[in-house]
């Protein structure tokens, strides 16, 4: 009897000892599937379903566009008057505002790229327009593809055509040209944005446009003007002296000349989620003035710690009458 017991013993506790070591198993297993037990899995894991290539020899390119917000995010003045955009009707270049309601153009965007060893290969081009303004609602018109070589070659930049016929509405029109290529050196230069406007003055000049705050909390706006301008391109340098002074040119304050005025109305608004506004800009010249001056009017919203933040903006020429 003694050595019956002794087996059931053995085998009760046996069978004690392996309940444990499922319900551990088991344990280890739910704590791994949550992430809460397994740093070495979590360590390896890609931060998105796409597995990132980060070995040296993979190598990418970096094109980019004349990119408003992403040179003032570097300290850098900017024009709307996109260089990286034209329109043309039969084969004759159009001013953007000399576009007419329901009339087809050509719209042919420039496209570059900074790398020195890895070309873009048929890249999207995605092209859009707002009405003219700021935050306004964008309007899809097309989709194209464009290849452009390495730094220095013979194929950049890369140019890419779209047609676009105009809304209906008279009115004046932002266009928009996004980049979207499948690996980038550098993703925030790949949105360019051509608005511009010509207004004839006696005096004064006076314009509107639209404001439209597009995002779910309330925001206070600002405008600021000034009379920065490209310039015509100089060519290439490795002079380091000569780069500076393009850098402070470019990073330089440029307000407008002595006598000029802009009011803005309302001046400071306070917007609502999704609400639009028009926005009244008068520009008064000095008495007996007679030319060609560019405007570019700069929008702002100040953010929760009260910082500006860039918003947009609107290029104007004033001419004379």
């Amino acid at each position: 009897m003694a050595p019956i017991i002794s087996v059931l013993k053995a085998i009760t506790f046996g069978w004690l000892l392996a309940l444990i070591a499922l319900v551990r198993s088991l344990m280890s297993l739910c704590f791994r599937r949550d992430g809460s037990n397994d740093d070495e899995h979590e360590r390896k894991r890609a931060r998105t379903r796409c597995v990132p290539i980060e070995d040296p020899a993979f190598k990418r390119p970096d094109p980019l566009i004349y990119a408003q917000y992403f040179l003032m995010d570097h300290g850098f003045n900017v024009t709307w008057d996109n260089p990286d955009f034209a329109i043309f009707q039969g084969g004759a270049q159009v001013a953007a505002h000399e576009l007419k309601p329901n009339t087809d153009y050509d719209v042919i965007v420039r496209v570059w790229n900074a790398a020195l060893d890895c070309p873009v290969v048929l890249m999207p081009v995605h092209l859009s327009y707002l009405s003219f303004g700021v935050g306004t609602v964008s309007h899809p018109i097309g989709m194209q593809k464009v290849s452009v070589g390495v730094k220095g070659s013979a194929t950049n930049p890369g140019y890419v055509t779209f047609r676009w016929t105009t809304p209906r509405e008279d009115g004046h029109y932002c266009l928009q040209a996004l980049l979207a290529p499948a690996a980038d050196a550098e993703w925030g230069n790949n949105l360019g944005q051509h608005n511009t406007d010509v207004v004839t003055t006696h005096s004064p000049a006076t314009f509107v446009f639209a404001l439209r705050n597009g995002v779910v909390d309330r925001r206070q706006f600002g405008f600021r003007a000034d009379g920065y301008e490209l310039g015509p391109v100089s060519p290439c340098t490795d002079d380091p002296e000569e780069r500076k002074r393009r850098e402070a040119y470019h990073t330089a304050d440029h307000p407008l000349p002595a006598g000029w005025k802009v009011d803005f109305v309302p001046a400071a608004p306070i917007l609502s989620p999704l609400e639009e506004i028009a926005v009244q800009v008068t520009i008064t010249p000095p008495t007996g003035w007679a030319g060609k001056q560019t405007v570019n009017v700069h929008t702002h919203y100040l953010d929760n710690s009260g910082v500006a933040r860039p918003a947009g903006g609107v290029t104007v020429v004033v001419e004379s009458a």
